[in-house]
């Protein structure tokens, strides 16, 4: 029976902050040791030294540690100065796995099935954790993608910590492109993705474009639309704008968020992170508080109570969009409760949308664990 515990410290000594969050993670799991563990960090943090301690407290060396942007324990959420949150997990077999920061990314599906001994079932969860100036995103969705038919999700690093180091596995020492656990589970985790915007227009057609630049949507300019669509007084404030709609791209039956990466007045163009091709749709989305509640409350009412939980979420939300700490995390914790839940805010998300494993913006990917599962 798998049996989780979670816990946060802000002391700002990494070594004592870790061995703090560790011993009371363990506490809560009810267990004298670890089978792995993950170690979430924000802020000025040494995570070499917070993850070594952990190690010592955990009895594992199964632990894999990333430096967010922020991070949570159940309810208590943390960003601003150090903080570390640890969750310990007991009753799995898990498997660390970690490429380095010049492999490529078609490395990890040989670093995953070697560290595991086997092929990968239906039932295993794997998390991974990127260098988000490592490997090519969307190179490495494309491999994470290739170990189906497991269940994947991962987050992407802080985007904005020159000279830290950003992953940890056991106690390896090379700079990291991406790492990870494989949990074997007796059955599949339960997995919800919140985007928190909404669709507000119909289809539109690509008609022209240049590169990430959009130049027409139905054959009218396409800032012409953006600001039709946004009305005033922000049309007139394109970078608020830009904060309030995104691009719905479709994916199957669903679709994805991507935000507006820039304007060109003197084209009346707008940029999309993506690579939109001529003929295909996309949609403006409005992202607000009350819709990103709205649609997270949907999203937890069909995952339940569970034994562990796991948070990853853009840094771009948390109290950046609902003005309150703590909110959406303690909206997670008591959806899973009793599941002793730990969280990143990263640089981005990496989840199943539409039936293809999709790197994500601005979303909530949140897993649920049984305590049946081993």
């Amino acid at each position: 029976m798998i049996r989780a515990g979670a816990a946060l410290s802000c002391d700002p000594d990494a070594a004592r902050a870790a061995a703090d969050a560790a011993s009371r993670a363990l506490a809560e799991a009810g267990s004298l040791a670890a089978d792995a563990a993950l170690l979430f960090a924000a802020g000025p943090v040494d995570l070499a030294a917070a993850t070594a301690a952990a190690r010592g407290i955990l009895g594992t060396r199964a632990l894999v540690g990333v430096l967010g942007h922020a991070v949570a324990a159940g309810e208590v959420e943390a960003g601003n100065g150090p903080a570390i949150a640890v969750l310990a997990i007991s009753g799995v077999d898990a498997a660390p796995f970690a490429i380095g920061r010049d492999d490529g990314p078609d490395a990890i599906g040989l670093e995953v099935e070697g560290r595991l001994a086997r092929s990968l079932g239906e039932s295993d969860l794997v998390v991974v954790f990127a260098d988000p100036l490592g490997p090519d995103p969307a190179r490495l969705v494309e491999a994470l993608a290739a170990l189906a038919p497991a269940t994947v999700v991962g987050a992407g690093a802080a985007l904005e910590a020159p000279g830290r180091q950003l992953l940890a596995c056991g106690d390896r020492r090379a700079a990291l492109g991406a790492c990870g656990l494989v949990l074997p589970l007796a059955r599949p985790a339960r997995v919800g993705v919140s985007q928190g915007c909404r669709p507000i227009t119909d289809p539109l057609v690509v008609t022209r474009v240049s590169g990430h630049w959009v130049l027409e949507l139905d054959g009218k300019p396409a800032l012409d639309v953006f600001r039709d669509v946004a009305r005033e007084p922000l049309a007139d404030d394109l970078r608020r704008a830009a904060e309030s709609l995104l691009v719905a791209l479709p994916r199957g039956t669903s679709w994805i968020a991507r935000r507006i990466a820039g304007f060109a007045p003197e084209r009346r163009a707008l940029a999309v992170s993506a690579s939109p091709r001529v003929g295909s749709r996309l949609r403006f989305a409005l992202r607000d508080a009350d819709l990103a509640r709205e649609d997270l409350a949907h999203t937890l009412a069909g995952l339940g109570p569970a034994a562990l939980g796991l948070h990853l979420c853009a840094s771009d939300r948390g109290r950046a969009l609902f003005r309150h700490e703590g909110l959406e995390s303690a909206l997670v914790a008591c959806a899973l409760a009793p599941a002793a839940v730990a969280a990143l805010f990263g640089s981005f998300e990496i989840a199943r949308i539409g039936g293809a494993l999709e790197q994500l913006a601005h979303a909530s990917v949140i897993v649920a664990v049984d305590p049946s599962n081993s």
